[in-house]
């Protein structure tokens, strides 16, 4: 019995010896364990692309839906994401701005009376809109990106071209026409409250800076295909003649373009691109399509790169060409040119400020995302029946 018992002690004693180094090595190897798993975790989300970020690429686009009246057009850009549309009811009119991306959308303005058009500051700071309270009244209401109005006046005039400061988003110029198309031209500074009548000789003119303007100085008494350019200060003096034998120009912030017919290839349109010190940039050479007495010139718009546009794939006569129009980009800096999307209709375009989306058609109906090559309709139409 003694001698049982002993072994049975020395078993007992072992086996606890056992248990015990068992368990401390388990208990180290656990927290080594975690510590190994939890670098492993770590290196597995560092080694793993992180989640694309959430730019218009990676974003579906949401139409907008009409639930009541009728969509009268989009308007123009707020922002990258944002646009501004204008909705028709009966004799009242509605103004939107809407995320193409979000679907969120808030009412801005309302009127009474129809209205004739709506115009978006250079940065989307401003919207001027104009409603026609009769044939030759018009009434123009300035209002922030938010809805709230900043100013408000009544011009008279049959129509109106308007022309925003973009170097003074505040101030923007304005040719308020008669049904014959005589015309008088305001200086508008929104944020004094100030409106001041100008003696230009031309309607259609551009900023320069935020003291002078663009004009073609056209000779009303020798009709011609071209004109001088000419820059004058906002009150009318200095003037200064740019560039002679014009065919069209434009001109953006710190930006200019003008259009003109090479004599020795007159099947071609010359887009120049300059800076603000008429230094040159780049130019480049496209077909044009003639008309009766002129050239066509497509639409474009402005971008940050340069411009986009559309070109023929010829040149041939306006009423008789059919071969469709490519939409491109044209980089101002370096003249290079990027065909788009094939295919396209010859219409009105606006577009994103940085570029990579426009509005088209002439209710600025359709979107294009340039990146995706891509083209959506604005708008969806809600069936009342169902």
């Amino acid at each position: 019995m003694d001698t049982q018992s002993t072994y049975i002690g020395k078993f007992l004693f072992l086996f606890f010896i056992m248990m015990v180094s068992l368990f401390l090595i388990t208990g180290c190897e656990q927290p080594e364990k975690a510590e190994m798993q939890q670098k492993k975790n770590q290196e597995t989300e560092t080694s793993e692309p992180s989640a694309p970020p959430d730019n218009a690429e990676n974003k579906r686009v949401k139409p907008i839906q009409i639930k009541e009246g009728e969509f009268q057009g989009a308007n123009g850009w707020l922002s990258d994401d944002k646009i501004v549309y204008t909705v028709n009811e009966g004799t009242a009119s509605r103004v939107f701005s809407y995320n193409l991306f979000s679907g969120d959308q808030n009412l801005l303005y309302e009127s009474s009376h129809p209205i004739a058009s709506v115009t978006v500051s250079p940065a989307g700071k401003y919207i001027l809109i104009r409603t026609s309270p009769g044939t030759y009244e018009g009434t123009l209401t300035a209002i922030k990106a938010n809805g709230k109005v900043v100013w408000q006046k009544n011009i008279s005039g049959f129509d109106f071209a308007v022309e925003w400061n973009p170097y003074h988003e505040e101030s923007l110029l304005i040719a308020s026409f008669t049904e014959d198309w005589d015309f008088t031209s305001y200086y508008i500074d929104i944020a004094k409250g100030t409106l001041e009548e100008l003696n230009l000789r031309e309607p259609f003119a551009k900023w320069g800076d935020s003291n002078h303007l663009y004009f073609l100085d056209w000779d009303n008494e020798n009709p011609s295909l071209f004109a001088p350019l000419v820059k004058q200060s906002i009150d009318g003096n200095n003037e200064t003649m740019v560039k002679a034998d014009i065919f069209q120009f434009d001109a953006a912030k710190d930006r200019l373009m003008t259009i003109t017919v090479p004599a020795d290839q007159s099947d071609q349109a010359m887009y120049t691109f300059m800076d603000k010190d008429f230094r040159k940039l780049s130019s480049i050479s496209v077909p044009h399509l003639t008309r009766f007495s002129d050239w066509l010139v497509p639409y474009y718009d402005w971008t940050p790169q340069g411009i986009i546009t559309f070109q023929p794939l010829y040149s041939a006569e306006s009423d008789m060409y059919a071969g469709g129009f490519q939409l491109i980009s044209v980089d101002g800096e370096t003249g290079d040119k990027e065909v788009l999307l094939e295919d396209m209709e010859n219409a009105p375009l606006s577009c994103s400020p940085n570029g990579t989306a426009c509005l088209a058609g002439f209710y600025l109906e359709k979107l294009i995302m340039h990146d995706r090559r891509e083209i959506f309709g604005l708008v969806e139409l809600n069936d009342k029946s169902s």
